[in-house]
């Protein structure tokens, strides 16, 4: 497996793990972020080096929600998801 996998499978079980502890809504809010840093895993941009970045990016991220779950570190999460959304299947990261 791709080290970049390794390393948003890590974040993305942090990020649930975590989130399983909390009862309002920024568990709904990590959950979602999870959810769509996930639906990205198998996509070529984090089977190559190409990923590597937005993933450690997103595991260090998830390290620090973990320690102190809150708003900033909630919206950390989801601003991270968002860029690997963004450049998951853009143009020059997916194999055609």
């Amino acid at each position: 497996m791709a080290r970049a996998q390794d390393q948003l499978d890590e974040a993305i079980g942090i990020i649930r793990e975590t989130a399983a502890g909390l009862a309002d809504d920024l568990k709904g809010r990590s959950e979602a972020a999870a959810s769509a840093m996930e639906i990205h895993r198998e996509k070529f941009f984090f089977q190559s080096l190409t990923g590597l970045p937005f993933a450690v990016k997103a595991n260090k991220i998830a390290k620090a929600f973990a320690t102190s779950a809150s708003d900033a570190t909630v919206g950390a999460l989801e601003t991270v998801a968002a860029e690997i959304d963004d450049k998951a299947d853009a143009p020059g990261t997916v194999l055609t």
